[in-house]
């Protein structure tokens, strides 16, 4: 006697290997990963981690002219945009992993629900 649900669960099992593996290439991967974001006026250019932290910003000589209130609007804005980049990056490699839909391409030896 075949019990399916048991062929699937095992099938699952030696695909975890698999799994793990791809999971800690992309988390490797994420470490190493920034994203850049710029303002409208592109007087200001921010660099984000993966985590959303700043790494660094980039002020054009011309940028020293504007007043405070713009200044620092300019930077929050190259801020914001570099952070949402990050993050964006970091939606698209997790969920190439996971295989959500729309997430990019799956891997070879991903297995698919089939009904």
């Amino acid at each position: 006697m075949t019990f399916p649900a048991l062929d699937r669960i095992e099938a699952l099992a030696r695909n975890l290997d698999g799994w793990q593996q791809q999971l800690a290439d992309r988390m490797a991967e994420l470490e190493q990963t920034s994203a850049e974001g710029v303002s409208d006026s592109g007087l200001v250019r921010v660099t984000a981690a993966a985590d959303g932290k700043i790494v660094s910003a980039e002020l054009n000589a011309r940028a020293m002219r504007l007043d405070s209130y713009s200044l620092a609007e300019e930077f929050t804005a190259a801020a914001n945009r570099a952070q949402e980049a990050a993050a964006a990056q970091v939606r698209e490699l997790v969920g190439e992993v996971i295989g959500e839909p729309g997430a990019g391409p799956r891997r070879p030896g991903d297995h698919e629900e089939r009904r």
